[in-house]
């Protein structure tokens, strides 16, 4: 099988704790972008989302000069 290449300034790895649930909504760890090796420790979905969409606007803006 052929797995297409994705640029790695869209990749992050997640690094969830032990204790996270997340079926029952509750997450804790750390996120790091590849490209840029920005991470962040976050509590909750929306605090995982909202480092991803920063990073990606980011990239995006950076991009498009």
């Amino acid at each position: 099988m052929c797995m297409e290449r994705w640029p790695s300034t869209t990749a992050f790895v997640v690094h969830f704790r032990e204790s996270a649930d997340i079926a029952a909504g509750r997450v804790e760890g750390k996120v790091e972008h590849i490209a840029s090796y920005r991470a962040t420790r976050f509590s909750s979905f929306e605090e995982l989302l909202a480092f991803i969409a920063c990073v990606l606007a980011e990239t995006r803006d950076r991009d498009a000069r």
